[in-house]
């Protein structure tokens, strides 16, 4: 298969985004070319959780009777019931942009640990100490040194990380606005050798990792010429 970009668009504290999961990780694993990781900003400014935890609550038992991706009573307790907790996919979006300039694609690692953490393990990911603890781990797991009590201080409020995070959020955010229907996130833009797009729906990111890189596979011999528009729709109604 030749090679192609991507482009993710998503928040880190998107449930929808979370039951995408197994399709990115799939895709990152497949090594079809770069993921480039785009923070929508959805959830970064911070606000008192107790606003949000019923909501949240009810969208993401939904999202697991749909997707099987698993919401543990360790999340719904130790997250979403936590006493004076903060919601914002801040300080995981600063991370996000400090790992990625480490290494290429630990952002995607960044974001599949930080998700199994919070919605598996109970773990809150909108506080810093624990983020840095999660980026210094997953950069650790590719022999990078990360100190986490420095990396910490970068993702408080008002640093130079935070500017440069501001700006990507507003890039990714304007580029989220001009795409057909404007859908919300996740959203997926592959780009193939040509610079021809398709972009991959929620729903098509929803299929799992098989059903999913069946789906990419489709696409990218259709934009290739391989197989005609009408039979990539038959393939899809399969």
């Amino acid at each position: 298969m030749a090679t192609m970009t991507f482009t993710y668009l998503f928040d880190p504290l998107c449930g929808w985004c979370y039951a995408a999961a197994p399709a990115i990780k799939a895709l990152r694993e497949a090594e079809l070319g770069n993921i480039a990781m785009a923070p929508v900003g959805l959830f970064y400014n911070p606000r008192p959780t107790s606003d949000i935890a019923d909501f949240a609550k009810t969208n993401d038992e939904r999202i697991q009777s749909l997707s099987g991706q698993e919401f543990s009573d360790a999340y719904f307790e130790n997250v979403l019931q936590k006493p004076d907790g903060v919601f914002s996919s801040r300080a995981l979006t600063l991370a996000t942009l400090f790992l990625e300039t480490q290494q290429l694609g630990l952002a995607g690692e960044l974001l599949h640990t930080a998700q199994i953490r919070r919605y598996v393990e109970g773990i809150d990911t909108s506080d810093t100490s624990e983020v840095a603890n999660i980026a210094k781990q997953v950069a650790a797991e590719q022999g990078i040194e990360v100190d986490s009590q420095a990396l910490a201080e970068l993702l408080q409020d008002g640093s130079p990380l935070q500017q440069q995070a501001d700006q990507m959020v507003q890039q990714a955010s304007q580029l989220l606005s001009r795409l057909p229907g404007s859908g919300g996130v996740p959203q997926l833009i592959m780009t193939n050798e040509e610079g021809q797009n398709y972009i991959f729906s929620g729903a098509d990111l929803y299929q799992g990792a098989e059903g999913f890189l069946g789906l990419v596979n489709t696409v990218q011999m259709a934009l290739s010429g391989e197989i005609t528009p009408e039979m990539m729709e038959q393939m899809q109604e399969k």
